[in-house]
């Protein structure tokens, strides 16, 4: 048996690194890392938490989709005949990543005068989590794929020693897996002359698979933050808070290990004698998906006169130590008694060579509170917020070889978001409050091509008139929030 063996590597970072987490957060763009906003809190920076005065509980509703350039028709075997030629019906691939609908619960609550906790939670309604590879002969928007179709959930505590200074740590659940499969594969070749006999009747295969074994276990990405509610401190700097979060990297390793017999038999082939060679067929694939990169964030926000803020939000990620979610054989195993192959005699079958760099992102946001509205003795003053946001996500990726189809682009965000705060109706004499935040997004693809050239013959993965992959397009997110101070 081969020992399990893991191809360092990544795919995709994790839905809420893209569309942020809360829909206050959300509606700027998913910056405000320095607001202790409740939930929206609880995943990226835990410090933030323990500014929160009241208990809250969440819930959320999120959609998303995309709508990226038509690519040209492409070659590909798709008669299955094992030769690429213009035999083949063009292979029309769409680009579009799967759409996304699932709903965000969190809680926050306070531990004292100085510390919180809390916990956060998307779930997708499609799937919890997919395992998917892709081809690097196709055309790819190797982004947009898995990352926003897996379940998120982690959350932290925080404490508040003096000065304004909150410290917090916290994580993030990753699953991980592990596949087995034992199995036998009987090939037998009769030579017998028998009048009309078809050629499925002359040779015979068989696969009996004696075991298969799906592991799925918990990985821990860790979290930790630091903020300070600078007016404690100093008075002149009233409404001032700075933060600062960093997230170790975590991914979904997926160990694959195949161990099959073959058994090869001949029978009644001339004057030969009955044969069985057995073969010790076992390999190693490496895939890493779901990979989630190490990120640092930094982040201000400015309040005045408890009405406007403004957010301003860097963070770095480490897309260069990404690799792609591409099977590949990491270590192979050819066995038998006629046989001699030598040390890894299984060759790959899709190589690639990518240049990742890691990338910094700024995220912009406001809010403004408008003026109370009276709204009658069961909801109160109804407080309604507006919001907006901007951000910028330059693509990591920098070059690539032939052997790959690779697409991306730098990517400009626009987000808007409303809220209305009022007096929980069924609790009129508490200062209890309940929240209704909407947002909505709009992720725009820069423009740009993939030429790969024209090859003179037909060649899998090739543009049928030779003409280069269009990038571009555009994502959208929307969603609506009810939280509950309890």
């Amino acid at each position: 048996m081969l020992l399990p063996t893991l191809l360092a590597g990544a795919a995709w970072a994790s839905p809420m690194d893209f569309y942020g987490f809360g829909a206050r957060r959300m509606g700027r763009a998913g910056g405000g890392l320095a607001l202790p906003d409740g939930v929206g809190a609880a995943l990226t920076d835990p410090a933030a938490l323990a500014g929160i005065p009241h208990p809250e509980l969440a819930v959320g509703f999120v959609m998303a989709r995309s709508d990226f350039k038509a690519l040209p028709p492409l070659w590909w075997d798709t008669n299955k005949d094992g030769i690429v030629n213009a035999e083949d019906p063009p292979l029309e691939l769409d680009p579009d990543a799967a759409s996304v609908h699932g709903i965000m619960l969190g809680a926050t609550r306070p531990l004292g005068a100085r510390a919180a906790a809390g916990v956060a939670l998307f779930l997708p309604f499609e799937r919890l989590f997919r395992l998917q590879t892709f081809e690097p002969d196709l055309p790819t928007y190797f982004l947009y794929g898995n990352r926003t179709q897996r379940y998120e959930m982690g959350g932290g505590v925080a404490w508040r020693p003096a000065g304004g200074l909150a410290l917090g740590v916290g994580g993030q659940m990753i699953p991980k897996a592990r596949y087995r499969l034992v199995g036998t594969l009987d090939l037998a070749v009769s030579g017998a002359e028998e009048t009309g006999a078809q050629a499925d009747e002359l040779v015979g295969l068989e696969l009996d698979v004696h075991e298969m074994e799906l592991d799925v276990v918990a990985g821990f990405s860790p979290n930790l933050s630091l903020h300070w509610d600078a007016g404690q401190l100093v008075p002149a700097l009233d409404g001032l808070q700075l933060a600062g979060a960093w997230r170790g990297s975590a991914g979904l390793p997926v160990d694959v290990d195949v161990e099959l017999q073959a058994n090869v038999r001949t029978e009644d082939i001339g004057d030969l004698e009955d044969l069985v060679v057995p073969l010790d067929l076992a390999f190693s694939l490496g895939v890493f998906d779901h990979y989630v990169p190490s990120t640092l964030t930094v982040g201000g926000a400015y309040t005045v006169a408890d009405t406007f803020t403004v957010t301003a939000d860097l963070r770095r990620t480490a897309w260069d130590r990404m690799e792609q979610s591409i099977a590949q054989v990491v270590e192979s195993a050819v066995d038998g008694a006629m046989v001699d192959l030598g040390e890894d005699p299984i060759t790959d079958g899709n190589p690639y060579d990518v240049t990742l760099k890691a990338t910094w992102a700024p995220r912009l946001g406001v809010e403004l509170a408008l003026p109370p509205i009276p709204a009658g003795d069961r909801l109160g003053d109804v407080r309604v917020l507006t919001r907006g946001g901007f951000g910028f996500e330059p693509t990591p990726l920098v070059s690539q070889t032939a052997e790959s189809a690779l697409l991306d682009a730098d990517r400009t965000l626009f987000a808007l978001g409303v809220g209305a705060s009022f007096q929980d109706p069924l609790r009129r004499n508490e200062v209890r409050r309940m929240e209704v935040d909407g947002f909505f997004q709009y992720h725009l693809l820069a423009s740009g091509r993939v030429d790969r050239g024209a090859p003179a013959t037909p060649t899998a993965g090739y543009a049928v008139d030779g003409a280069a992959y269009p990038v571009g397009g555009y994502l959208l997110a929307a969603g609506i929030e009810w939280s509950l101070q309890y």
